[in-house]
């Protein structure tokens, strides 16, 4: 009996030396512990060491030397701007007469062209009415158109176009048959205002009828400016604007 309890004993013995020896050998994983790098030392700032007087001063004179050559291009290029600006206007300047002299040359050839028309219809009107019928009335239209033609040589090709357009109608005034009849007449107004002078004291009239109201009496000499037409009366207007109705006989150029 004592026997076997010591066997089970030096058993429990051998079995608790082989785990206490397995115990041992298996040994828990050890953790390192990291230790950062210290940080790099702070780079000192280095502060730029102040100028001496003598690179003050060079660096004067260099930025002094930069703002004239900016100030020499500048004039430059102001000159060669100007000088372009000038070029610009003697181009402008010379279109403009170009387009003068064209304006003119269209002109007088337009003015002639229309003087020739007016002296052919103040051809046909002597040869219609004859050298007495109205005679002073045909006197009237030439000296209009003698004083276009007169204008026309003088170069003065605006006045000239004024005055043949007026003698043209006065010569279509002359050439309308309804002047003999006012009752067959209808007024008829002129394009372009005619200047002309009163011969002798007249008074202007409502209408254009003999019996008709007198408004004005329109002395020798007034200047007056015809309207309109309506057989062989005109419608004028004086200086003092005064208007009515007046024998077209009783008129004359200025």
């Amino acid at each position: 009996m004592i026997t076997e309890y010591r066997s089970l004993v030096r058993g429990l013995t051998f079995v608790l030396l082989g785990l206490v020896t397995v115990g041992c050998a298996i040994q828990p994983p050890v953790t390192k512990l990291v230790i950062p790098a210290p940080p790099p030392p702070p780079i000192p700032s280095q502060e730029p060491s102040p100028m001496s007087f003598e690179e003050q001063q060079q660096m004067i004179m260099h930025l002094l030397r930069v703002l004239s050559d900016k100030e020499n291009e500048i004039n430059t290029l102001r000159v060669h701007q100007q000088s372009q600006i000038e070029e610009l206007k003697e181009t402008s300047s010379q279109v403009v007469r170009a387009e003068v002299k064209l304006r003119r040359f269209a002109t007088e050839a337009e003015v002639a062209s229309h003087l020739a028309e007016v002296e052919v219809a103040m051809e046909v009107l002597r040869t219609t009415l004859g050298a007495e019928q109205k005679a002073s009335l045909q006197q009237l239209a030439q000296r209009l158109l003698d004083s276009a033609l007169t204008a026309f040589k003088q170069d003065e090709y605006r006045t000239a176009a004024d005055l043949v357009a007026q003698a043209e109608q006065f010569i279509a005034m002359l050439m309308d048959h309804s002047m003999a009849s006012t009752e067959a007449a209808s007024e008829v107004a002129f394009s372009i205002a005619i200047p002309l002078k009163v011969k002798v004291n007249s008074h202007l009239r409502d209408q254009p009828d003999s019996r008709a109201a007198t408004s004005h009496l329109l002395k020798k000499q007034v200047l007056v400016v015809a309207r309109a037409y309506q057989g062989p009366w005109l419608y004028v207007e004086s200086e003092q604007g005064d208007v009515g109705w007046i024998m077209v006989e009783l008129l004359e150029a200025p």
